[in-house]
């Protein structure tokens, strides 16, 4: 019997449709294999994600330069700013101690600032740059203050608040200062210098030959070591369990199948017995098994994203994609073996395979 490749895979879709139940079981298990696979990606890029970021909030790419002497120059400290790979750049110097006029027996540390080491200290917050003061949290918190107050301190004018800022994460001995912005004229204590993730290591290293001086050799450190943190998400990446879960997520679903076209065994034998041909026995089986897969491998991605977006986490594009390559070559991998199942099983004598009914 000679089949054309439409009657072929008319035929693969018949089969599909009237064996129903085995059909969804098939879809239901390929959706379960896929999506966990998915799943699994999703949530530990996610978990490695918002660790390297709260590593990153925590300062893990800021140094600090100190000099002895007189100081680190405000001016070339804030040049920084603008350099290539340079997120943030600022100095700050002690300005002594003060009170306030209504607490006269406390006293608080108070320090010059320059306007860029703001934004390395509390990031995301934006301060008015006119004449005023900063508050720390804790300070803020202690003594009532909050923005658009006015302050006076003992020997001098009333100033206004014009900040209240979050230093606890990079600055945490400074949650209890009273900031005052100045201009980067001058000397100060340190420099304070974000670097983007890519450029940390060298631009580090460069630091210190941008303040040398005769005098003296800077000294440059970092806000956190990196013996502070055990994890290395790069590491854990590369070597992540379901890495590469695609062949094992490929070689069990295969084994579903097989056992499938098994239990059908005596039908492609019927076939074989009426001339149809192992390769025709492919084309069917793949009409009939590779809308299953693909029908599987949509339902558990989906699921798998949609699961993630439960928890309230966001699915960044990276995460959806290594998901979908990760399943994907699962299914692709699965279709050509899918496809050669009944001919596999469709073996020995045809006598024989008929009576397995």
């Amino acid at each position: 019997m000679s089949w054309k490749t439409r009657e072929l895979i008319n035929e693969g879709t018949a089969n599909l449709r009237g064996s129903a139940f085995r059909s969804i079981l098939l879809a239901a298990i390929c959706a379960a294999a896929f999506g966990g696979l998915a799943f699994a990606e999703v949530r530990q890029a996610a978990d490695l994600s918002a660790f390297a970021a709260s590593y990153r909030e925590a300062g893990a790419h800021i140094a600090v330069v100190s000099l002895q002497g007189d100081g680190i120059p405000g001016s070339r400290c804030e040049a920084l700013r603008w350099e290539q790979g340079v997120i943030g750049a600022g100095a700050w110097r002690s300005a002594g101690q003060v009170s306030f006029a209504s607490a006269p027996g406390v006293l608080f540390q108070a320090a010059d600032v320059t306007p860029g080491i703001l934004a390395v200290w509390s990031p995301g917050e934006r301060f008015d740059s006119g004449a005023g003061v900063i508050a720390g949290m804790a300070l803020a918190a202690e003594t009532g203050l909050r923005r658009g107050l006015m302050v006076r301190f003992l020997e001098n004018e009333p100033m206004v608040v014009t900040g209240v800022a979050e230093l606890a994460p990079r600055m945490p001995q400074a949650t209890r200062w009273v900031l005052g912005p100045v201009s980067p004229s001058g000397f100060f204590d340190e420099c304070w210098v974000e670097f983007e993730p890519g450029v940390s290591e060298a631009g580090k290293a460069s630091l210190a030959a941008r303040f040398a001086t005769g005098a003296a050799d800077p000294v440059v450190r970092p806000v956190r070591r990196s013996d502070e943190f055990t994890r290395d998400p790069a590491a854990e990446w590369e070597s992540r369990p379901q890495k590469h879960g695609w062949v094992a997520v490929t070689i069990a679903l295969s084994g579903f199948i097989v056992a499938a076209a098994w239990f059908r065994r005596s039908e492609a034998a019927l076939y074989m017995a009426t001339g149809t041909g192992r390769l025709e026995l492919v084309v069917m089986s793949a009409a009939e098994h590779w809308p299953i897969v693909a029908l599987g491998w949509c339902i558990g991605y989906s699921y798998a994203v949609s699961a993630h977006l439960s928890w309230g986490e966001g699915a960044a594009m990276d995460f959806v994609r290594h998901a979908a390559v990760t399943s994907g070559a699962a299914a692709v991998l699965l279709l050509p073996a899918s496809a050669c199942a009944n001919a596999l099983i469709a073996r020995g004598n045809i006598a024989a395979l008929l009576k397995d009914r």
